[in-house]
């Protein structure tokens, strides 16, 4: 008791200036007893219990009393008055954990900005929450699951924990407790910036945006709880005094920009999915991480494939299938597009041994697209053309898709119809025949959405798929593939791909198939083998977007599995296609200023077929493989192949293909209106045809011009001097561009001055090679070794000022404008999103 009273008195002492009166006499009073104490003559004893009930939080019951209760993934508390919403956790467990979910935020409206990104339905990373409790704190930290040890062993598994830090992403007090359980307040969690909304704009050279505080809410009524998951939205308003151009095109008041951010509590999976290995040849998305228990022989880097849960239950039926839902946005047509290419991979499942493992029908009434428990076609809309995304909440201990989802940019189907009134005429749209731009604009989107369905089911892209067995995946981008039949006629009826392909099925087969624990590893070798020797090549992402790569059949928006082929096919539908060009590719009451954009694609409809011949002048043949399985190694390009493909890109450069006639011409006329998709110039208004002979060519230079290529072709022809060296491909170029024509034809003023301006373009890339901090010096060496000779060709002054001045001083040489194309203003860039995202 003594012990205790003591006790007592030493708190009061802390607690004093709190609870006794404010008189300065009091205050200077040697006396640990509040003033009101010693009246009512309390003990010391009793005034100590009662500071200490006041240190306590009230209780639940009495703090939520003017709350409304909902039952979910956890209790929460909705008090609609204060704009609150609260968060009930269970006991604390070991090491101070209160809960463990998925979280994930993302944005339910968006900016409607293609290259800002920020768009309605996009999602970002899921993430392994821990909710722990410090005293009155609960924070929320995630683990750090890149380093782990597999083991049972808890020693071990303590020893990598602690050597690797944490992330604490939130902390809060506690505001009421009743038997173990507490109570926090959530508002401050969901009213703020999880999405990274102000970085993204600041990135994007968008303004200094700051979350305002003032001008944001929680959104009460959007707090939604479930079973599994529990889904909150704020209303956030972001400032700034100078925004930039993207959010002043698409913001009614470009200095706030105001989206609804999502966040989403999801229960963990519960124990029964097995992860599976990840092998080069698969073709699949993967978790990463190291594992220190293996052992010393084996590989501490470990790879699980991303996909869904699904197995059978015990009486033999499917226990959950895979079901997607269209968003009911999409207009009618669209939407059965949309359902029907999704649908696709139901026969791939049932391959798999899965039927009715897959289906997809329309999102119901009510449902909220962002919900976890739903995997969704979402139909997004912005001011350009853009990407479409493919992507999934992962659980990040196991590769488990929870959720997938996919936003598809609405203006692309528009583009796909302009692109075909380019190359028919817009009197065929609607008609329904073979030809009908908006009958093939919907078979792009049956592929597209199918595409995209693909990645939320885990599969990465394979962009050598369109080389063999016809086509051989919806995960390749398709080039729309146009026959020339009775001389110059168009024939349409195989313009892209219907189902899945031979690789979609083998791909399915290796995420998918159930097997036995011991035979699982041996019945997936068994799969990959199958591929192999079918010939089923799989190239992806990193072999086929970078400027430099090299495998001459990993490309995008390609056909055929002879690319040099396909390039000269390209030209011949673009000839006739010019030839025919008229008026009658826009409709009837259109402004006349837009045909510039139907010629656009028309004019530069072999841009990605060039890429694709490309690649084989110093190229490399390869395969991914696993040590011991018999493929081949990596092989240069054959000479008379890089040759073939020179001659073909050299033919790309006849003055006589880059002129338009003076009936095309005639037509093109000043743009009433902005817009992006024509080309820039010198002679604005007017149509600048020179600009666009330019772009045509520089997409040849800049393939023969690429550093990478370069040091290639150097090297291979050190080690084989069959094979075309730098000077060979230098020269050509030299002999297309500034020779003079032998044929007195070709010599016109008009075609003159493509030449002319071909010539400048060309050492405008020479320039740059020379300069390239990334280039070999011995490539940029032969560079000014042949600017030396052009100088002497064509008397070009800038060439004699860059040989006599030190590189630094040399402006920078200019290039081209070309107008947006994959889709939209980012012609060799990669996709944006890792293992969780990809965009088309």
């Amino acid at each position: 008791m003594i012990h205790r009273a003591l006790c007592a008195l030493l708190l009061a002492m802390f607690l004093a200036p709190v609870v006794r009166g404010q008189h300065e006499a009091a205050a200077s009073q040697p006396t640990t007893l509040p003033t009101q104490a010693k009246a009512s003559g309390d003990s010391t004893e009793e005034v100590a219990d009662a500071a200490l009930q006041e240190t306590q939080p009230p209780s639940i019951a009495d703090a939520m009393a003017d709350a409304t209760t909902h039952e979910g993934l956890f209790r929460t508390y909705r008090d609609a008055r204060a704009g609150k919403v609260f968060l009930e956790l269970p006991g604390a467990g070991d090491a101070g954990v209160l809960a463990e979910f998925l979280y994930v935020q993302g944005l339910r409206t968006g900016l409607g900005s293609n290259p800002v990104g920020l768009d309605r339905g996009k999602l970002g990373r899921a993430r392994l929450f821990r909710a722990r409790r410090f005293g009155d704190r609960v924070l929320f930290e995630e683990p750090n699951l890149a380093f782990r040890a597999l083991t049972d062993a808890a020693a071990e598994r303590r020893a990598v924990a602690e050597s690797f830090a944490t992330s604490v992403h939130w902390g809060t007090s506690i505001v009421a407790e009743s038997d173990g359980n507490i109570v926090i307040d959530m508002t401050s969690f969901i009213v703020r910036d999880a999405f990274g909304v102000s970085s993204v704009l600041r990135a994007t050279d968008q303004g200094n945006f700051q979350l305002d505080r003032d001008r944001s809410a929680l959104d009460v009524a959007a707090s939604l709880s479930f079973p599994d998951n529990l889904e909150f939205e704020a209303v956030l308003t972001f400032s700034a005094q100078e925004p930039g151009r993207h959010v002043r095109s698409t913001t009614p008041t470009p200095t706030a920009v105001t989206l609804v951010q999502h966040h989403s509590f999801v229960r963990l999976p519960g124990p029964g999915y097995r992860p599976r290995e990840d092998d080069p040849r698969a073709g699949y998305f993967a978790i990463s991480f190291r594992d220190y228990a293996a052992p010393i022989a084996a590989q501490v880097e470990k790879r699980w494939i991303l996909r869904h849960r699904l197995q059978r239950a015990a009486d033999g039926s499917i226990a959950a299938p895979i079901v997607y839902y269209v968003d009911p946005g999409a207009p009618p047509p669209i939407r059965e597009a949309l359902l029907d290419g999704a649908r696709w991979w139901a026969t791939a499942f049932a391959a798999a041994g899965f039927d009715g493992g897959f289906r997809v029908d329309v999102l119901p009434p009510g449902a909220h697209p962002l919900d976890a428990r739903y995997n969704v076609i979402q139909w997004v809309h912005r001011s350009t053309r853009g990407w479409s995304y493919g992507g999934s909440v992962v659980d990040p201990r196991t590769g488990e898709i929870v959720k997938g989802h996919v936003s598809l940019g609405s203006l692309r189907v528009r583009q796909d119809r302009l692109l075909f009134e380019g190359l028919v005429g817009a009197a065929a749209t609607g008609s329904g025949a073979a030809n009908d731009p908006v009958q093939l604009s919907l078979a792009r989107i049956r592929q597209l959405s199918a595409h995209e369905v693909g990645h939320t089911l885990g599969l990465a892209h394979n962009f050598a798929a369109s080389t063999y067995d016809g086509r051989a995946s919806v995960m390749d981008y398709p080039a729309p593939l146009i026959r020339i039949a009775n001389g110059d006629q168009f024939d349409f009826s195989d313009v892209y791909g219907v189902g899945v392909g031979s690789w979609d099925l083998q791909a399915i087969r290796y995420g998918y198939q159930s097997f036995a624990v011991a035979d699982e590893k041996k019945e997936l070798t068994a799969i990959l083998e199958e591929g192999i020797a079918a010939k089923r090549l799989y190239l992806s992402d990193e072999d086929a977007r970078a400027a430099g790569a090299a495998h001459p059949l990993a490309n995008l928006w390609d056909n055929g599995a002879d690319p040099i082929a396909e390039l000269q096919h390209a030209m011949r539908v673009r000839r006739i296609a010019l030839a025919r060009f008229g008026a009658g590719a826009i409709a009837a009451g259109t402004p006349t200023s837009r045909l510039e954009e139907a010629l656009v694609p028309v004019y530069l409809h072999h841009r990605y077929q060039v890429a694709a011949a490309a690649k084989s002048i110093g190229g490399v043949h390869y395969v991914h493989g696993v040590n011991g399985d018999g493929q081949p190694g990596p092989r240069v390009v054959s000479g008379d192949t890089q040759r073939k493909a020179l001659a073909a890109l050299i033919a790309c450069l006849e003055a006589e293909e880059l002129d338009l006639s003076d009936s095309v011409l005639q037509l093109i006329e000043p743009r009433s209106f902005p817009g992006l998709e024509g080309f820039s110039g010198k002679s604005a208004p007017a149509f600048d045809r020179l600009q666009a002979a330019t772009v045509a060519a520089d997409l040849v230079f800049r393939e023969l011009a690429q550093p990478q290529r370069c040091a290639r072709i150097y090297d291979q022809q050190l080690l084989d001097p069959t094979l075309p060296g730098l000077a060979e491909v230098f020269t050509a170029v030299r002999d297309a561009v500034v020779e003079r024509p032998r044929d007195p034809r070709r010599r016109t003023a008009r075609l003159l001055g493509i030449r002319v301006a071909m010539q400048r373009a060309w050492v405008d890339r020479l320039l740059a090679l020379a300069t390239a901090a990334d280039a070999r010096p011995s490539v940029r060496e032969r560079a000014e070794t042949e600017l030396v000779r052009l100088q002497r060709k064509t008397g070009d002054p800038r060439i004699p000022r860059f040989l006599e001045r030190q590189e630094s001083t040399v402006t920078r040489p200019t290039r081209p404008e070309t107008p947006p194309g994959s889709p939209i203003g980012l012609e060799a860039t990669g996709c944006s999103c890792g293992a969780q995202w990809q965009r088309h």
